[in-house]
């Protein structure tokens, strides 16, 4: 009976404040929280030039702060009495600041006090030890443009003593803060978002790291989340970084095989508020691509004035390659490795038998070529300079192992060409050698000079027709009804580098129509006659005679003629 009686008058001195006249009870976990900091107050806005801290009693009884401690970035000050009452707001500053901030609300000097500009971590504890509240501040919470200085930043919703990242905002009071009152950010901010996984990214053979939206709960950081298909031997260890979101799950050296495509299954990733993500499944792989896993397939070496270089590489692997582990480059002189860049500065990905094409400014790029995949071309960070009639091209791993290198020279485009300014070499053939100097031809006039993103205009393509010359329709009638609207001539010489005239002949004899003057095409190609003369008239129904001249540096001159009918009114 005795025990008992001292353990109640224990507990109700304990309880009691110096300054209440009733019975408080024992502080809680989000009693008292931080409710806003200024860690850097110059620029100053409107506000004193001075640092400070707002505490905000979330409670209906009044708090009496007599030996808690905070503790700002490790160091602990020990605070005296003073009470805070139920729903109001205390301002901690450094000593002297009851005379600066004194109008704005109720002021606790702390000696010693500071906060630094480039992140502070905070936590409060009752007399009792027990942690009441802590908040981890980064400038980089702050708006775009106002983690300079001068803005404090405000917590949201004060109830809310989970997810702070997204729970506190830059003031958006025109005096860049608002000590000792409501926050201008002030509303309900219940988190009931879960969880996301941002990105998958292995490191290397053993090590896997899965990068999060935001902070897990303490059960989530222990790791146990995961699990792998095809299985992978249990983890060394899995670690968190708080900073970056990221989890780093180390497998013994070599478990991650190279070119396997791994299901990654994440179960049971709950944040501080909660809220649990559904299972996920992520795929992930290692893939090395060695030599010819990559090839390079055109280059624009000698751009238009105004223009860019570009280069495109096709995926020849059967395997889905990522673009931030290959790198572009070229040679010096003396035949060294040299302008070494990634493809891309992002995680992003080239599947088997695409094309890409990679530049140092795709939208110029595209106001001088058609592609025909125009989120094929690439823009990189840095590009390396090509010399304008002589260098090479050289793709690497991140062992810095060559893939294909092509070593180009002015030389190399079609003898007939005067000016090879803004007209790219293209591969022929994946099945030959970049080495080769006859499987690069330049780029077809009928494409516009080249073919960034999309498939050359000189690719090799084995033709199911021996007929190098075909001509449809017989009859067309050229009123777009959207029937033989034009007349085709299809193209397919079966090599590359061919020139081609194409005349138009009335029945009397006369050319009324030059369809192609010494015109370089591709392996196949399609010119079409929309029905007008020289001088883009409507020309006069009847019978034409069609002639069509190749001329190729190997198989000579060959001479192809058909006869069509223009038929119906042009409209």
């Amino acid at each position: 009976m005795g025990k008992n009686i001292y353990k109640f008058i224990f507990y109700l001195l304990f309880f009691t404040s110096f300054e209440s006249k009733g019975p408080i009870p024992m502080a809680q976990s989000g009693n008292v929280v931080f409710n806003e900091i200024m860690a850097d107050p110059t620029p100053v806005v409107k506000l004193p030039n001075a640092e400070y801290l707002e505490l905000k009693n979330t409670t209906n009884f009044p708090m009496n702060l007599k030996n808690w401690i905070l503790e700002v970035n490790g160091k602990k000050k020990i605070l005296p009495a003073k009470t805070v009452e139920p729903g109001s707001y205390l301002i901690l500053a450094g000593t002297g600041s009851s005379s600066i901030f004194g109008s704005y609300g109720a002021c606790l000097e702390v000696l010693g006090f500071s906060l630094a500009n480039d992140g502070v971590n905070l936590k409060l504890f009752s007399a009792t030890a027990e942690l009441i509240d802590s908040f981890n501040y980064k400038p980089t919470m702050h708006r775009e443009g106002l983690s300079g200085g001068g803005h404090s930043l405000e917590r949201i919703d004060p109830m809310r003593n989970c997810g702070a990242d997204s729970n506190w905002e830059t003031s958006k009071s025109a005096n860049g803060g608002t000590p000792g009152i409501a926050n201008s950010v002030f509303r309900n901010n219940m988190d009931s978002v879960f969880p996301t996984i941002s990105s998958v990214v292995v490191a290397n053979h053993g090590l896997l790291e899965v990068f999060v939206s935001e902070m897990p709960d303490r059960k989530s950081i222990a790791g146990n989340l995961f699990s792998y298909l095809p299985s992978l031997p249990a983890p060394d260890s899995i670690l968190f970084d708080r900073k970056s979101l990221k989890y780093s799950i180390y497998f013994p050296k070599g478990a991650i095989s190279n070119g396997v495509i791994y299901d990654l299954i994440i179960n049971g990733l709950t944040d501080e508020c909660g809220n649990k993500l559904p299972v996920e499944h992520r795929e992930f792989w290692y893939y090395l691509p060695t030599a010819g896993d990559i090839l390079i397939n055109e280059v624009l070496f000698n751009p238009f004035p105004g223009g860019v270089d570009f280069v495109e590489v096709y995926n020849h692997s059967g395997k889905k390659i990522k673009l931030d582990e290959v790198y572009l480059s070229s040679r010096d002189n003396a035949q060294k490795i040299k302008s070494i860049y990634p493809l891309s500065s992002k995680s992003e990905i080239m599947f088997d038998g695409q094309y890409a094409a990679f530049t140092s400014d795709s939208t110029a790029l595209l106001k001088n070529y058609y592609s025909a995949c125009p989120s094929c071309i690439f823009e990189m960070v840095k590009f390396p300079a090509y010399n304008l009639d002589d260098g090479w091209v050289v793709l690497l791993n991140k062992q810095m192992e060559v893939i294909d290198e092509f070593h180009y020279l002015e030389s190399m485009h079609h003898p007939m060409i005067t000016d090879v300014k803004g007209i790219s070499l293209e591969r022929n053939s994946f099945a030959k050698s970049s080495g080769d100097l006859l499987n690069w031809h330049s780029a077809s006039a009928t494409v516009g000079f080249a073919t960034p993103g999309y498939q050359n205009s000189t690719f090799e393509i084995v033709s199911k027709t021996s007929e190098i010359v075909t001509f449809e329709p017989k009859i067309f009638s050229p009123n777009d009804d959207g029937i033989n609207d034009r007349f085709l001539i299809k193209l397919a010489p079966g090599e590359s580098g061919l020139i081609v005239n194409i005349r138009i002949y009335n029945e009397s004899g006369l050319e009324i129509r030059r369809l192609a003057n010494n015109l370089l095409i591709g392996d196949q190609d399609v010119i079409e006659w929309d029905g007008t003369t020289e001088n883009h008239r409507k020309a006069t129904l009847g019978i034409y005679i069609v002639q069509v001249e190749l001329f190729g540096l190997q198989s000579g001159k060959k001479q192809f003629k058909s006869a069509c009918v223009l038929t119906d009114r042009l409209e």
